[in-house]
């Protein structure tokens, strides 16, 4: 029940706003089939009052162009030329894109507009629209216009990076598709982030100058990448020298054997040991001792092991070669990077 409330109150607090636009819309559309209808003494006043600052309803930017432009439209059929171009104008002016379709407008409208157009200088760029854009064999296009011959440039900078693309920078004349291939100054694809497009342009005709820019982000769309290889381990790898450690235990065990044949040596009294087995366990002894101290001795003068040597030497070119290829197949993954546009917030001279 609460939501439902919630809902109800939502709705009505959101109404005024959309009755407002409506009721705006709602005038338009009759003055334009007035107007259509060549009533065109019945639409002005219309389309006064939508522009008026005593119209009491919300009116969009949109809205506010298209009645100038009816006004503009209607005041030239009726011959006051002046007036005309006055309302062409002011919606040149709020809107630079604004144009007059030649197939529905009579050569003496569009000759007004035109004139307008030279009397007002204004440089605009659309909305950044989104779009995925292939490096390789696309390109971003931004539109850009300027309402008479200007000198015009277009650049293109990261929020974060003091570097700006220059897209173009040229005299101008109307309506221009401006392409980027993606790639920063030095050559560099543009990394994700915040971007600004801005253009500034001044005219051949007045002493005037105007700007604009407006936002838009960067993102990448890469395939998965492979994770390189790390390096062989100790325990991934053959020792490659003999140890000190291994004589030294070689030696210890050879000196415990030869302690024990001593020990039995001494305590057996049987009758059959005797003193040849005596001389026996002596002689092994002896021999062990020796034994580990030979192994100690040649221990003491660390060796290389070539068989191992070359056997790590192989596991480290086959891991090298492994990462090589790894690599390789991820720089042609990275080439495939497709750029994701989208518009941002913000606008402004």
């Amino acid at each position: 029940m609460r939501r439902l409330v919630l809902g109800l109150t939502l709705v009505v607090a959101a109404s005024p706003s959309a009755r407002a636009q409506t009721e705006t819309g709602d005038q338009l559309r009759q003055a334009e089939d007035l107007y259509e209808r060549l009533e065109i003494e019945r639409a002005v006043p219309l389309l006064r009052q939508v522009v008026a600052t005593s119209w009491p309803h919300a009116v969009t930017q949109d809205q506010r162009v298209e009645a100038y432009t009816y006004l503009g439209a209607s005041l030239a059929l009726l011959g006051m030329g002046d007036s005309a171009a006055m309302y062409f104008r002011s919606a040149i002016e709020r809107d630079p894109f604004t144009d007059l379709d030649a197939q529905r407008f009579t050569p003496a409208q569009v000759a007004l507009f035109r004139q307008a157009r030279r009397l007002t200088f204004a440089v605009a760029v659309r909305p950044v629209a989104a779009g995925r854009v292939d490096p390789r064999t696309e390109r971003a296009t931004f539109t850009v216009v300027t309402t008479h011959r200007a000198s015009l440039r277009v650049e293109l900078r990261p929020a974060d990076e003091k570097g700006a693309v220059e897209l173009f920078h040229d005299v101008n004349d109307g309506l221009r598709e401006v392409r980027w291939d993606g790639l920063l100054p030095d050559g560099r694809l543009a990394p994700p982030g915040r971007y600004e497009l801005g253009v500034v342009g001044r005219s051949q005709l007045l002493a005037r100058s105007d700007s604009m820019r407006v936002y838009f982000t960067v993102a990448h769309e890469t395939p998965p990448l492979e994770d390189t290889l790390p390096d062989l381990s100790p325990a991934q790898l053959l020792p490659e020298r003999l140890l000190v450690a291994a004589g030294a235990k070689d030696l210890i065990k050879g000196l415990v054997i030869a302690a024990g044949a001593l020990a039995v040596s001494s305590v057996a009294v049987n009758r059959d040991l005797g003193r040849g087995g005596r001389a026996l366990a002596i002689a092994v002894g002896a021999t062990a001792g020796i034994a580990g101290v030979t192994a100690l001795l040649n221990a003491r003068h660390e060796r290389d092991l070539p068989a191992n040597i070359a056997e790590n030497g192989r596991r480290r070119v086959a891991r090298a070669a492994a990462n090589a290829s790894i690599a390789h197949r991820n720089a042609e993954k990275i080439a495939e990077t497709v750029l994701i546009i989208r518009p941002a917030a913000g606008v402004g001279p």
